[in-house]
């Protein structure tokens, strides 16, 4: 029987947490406080000291994100949260195949 790698989901736990670096943002459409983004990112698992872990390659990741600035604040004093009403209205991800990650 083969033996598959473990996926990220399956050995983040305690020890390791999970890195997500914005490689690049391009806006395709803003009209009307909304907007649509590709959002082009890497995923790095790291140990409980913030170093790579060697054994499971960072994947790169680009996302499709919908959003808006119609997201006021619901309680007094959160306006320094998110003070333009920023949010995410939904997002699709896909893995990009062939790339390095600068390896």
């Amino acid at each position: 029987m083969k033996k598959f790698r473990k996926s990220k989901q399956d050995v983040i736990d305690q020890e390791r947490q999970l890195a997500a670096r914005i490689n690049n943002i391009n806006f395709l459409e803003r009209k009307d406080r909304e907007g649509t983004a590709q959002v082009r990112l890497t995923k790095t698992v790291l140990d409980r000291n913030g170093v790579p872990d060697p054994q499971l390659v960072p994947v790169t990741w680009v996302a499709t994100v919908t959003y808006d600035y119609k997201n006021p604040a619901k309680k007094a004093g959160d306006q320094w949260l998110n003070p333009r009403g920023f949010g995410i209205k939904a997002y699709t991800m896909t893995q990009e195949v062939g790339v390095s990650n600068g390896k």
